[in-house]
Parts: structure tokens; sequence; C-alpha cells
């Protein structure tokens, strides 16, 4: 077996400090990103907005953000739709109603 150098164990260390970093800056990111999803359906709901509305307008978000500098993933978009969806059966009485 070949032994490690003194540059390969430097670089394997740089490597794991940035993926610790650079995941626990993105799980933040997330939970930031869903919390403020969740807030937006609050005050809509609050509001008496159906949640298609609500949905219709972070698809329209969704767009203006992709027409502009940042880039939105379908898997993004759909994480934003489902939080919605989520949050919003979670706020309901009586249980889900079907979401047209």
């Amino acid at each position: 077996m070949k032994k490690r150098s003194k540059e390969h164990n430097a670089l394997e260390e740089e490597l794991t400090s940035v993926i610790s970093e650079k995941t626990d800056a993105a799980i933040a990111a997330r939970i930031a990103l869903r919390d403020a999803v969740c807030a937006f359906v609050a005050v809509e709901q609050a509001r008496g907005l159906p949640i298609s509305a609500v949905i219709a307008t972070v698809k329209d978000i969704l767009a203006k953000v992709q027409s502009g500098v940042g880039k939105v993933t379908d898997e993004l978009a759909q994480q934003l739709i489902d939080w919605c969806v989520e949050f919003h059966l979670s706020r309901m009485p009586t249980g889900p109603a079907i979401i047209s």
C-alpha cells in the first residue's frame, strides 16, 4: 500500500472542511427558504386566498427569478410547491381538501 504524502493529507483535510462548511450553509439556506415559503403561505391564507392562487404566485416569483440572474432548478421549484401544499394542509382545521 502506498504511503500518503503530506500534500495528500492536507488536501483531504481541506476537502473535509469545505464539505462540512458548505453542507452546513446549504442546510441553513434551505431552512431559511422553507421558512420564507411557509410565512408567505400563512399570510396569503390569512388573506383568504386559495392554495391554487398561492402556488400560482410562487410560480410567478420563480419565473421572475429565472428570468433575472437566478437559477431555479426543476427540483427546487417542485420543492417550493411541495412546501406550500404541506404547510397549507398542516393548517387546515378540518383536514385536507382537494387542491385544484
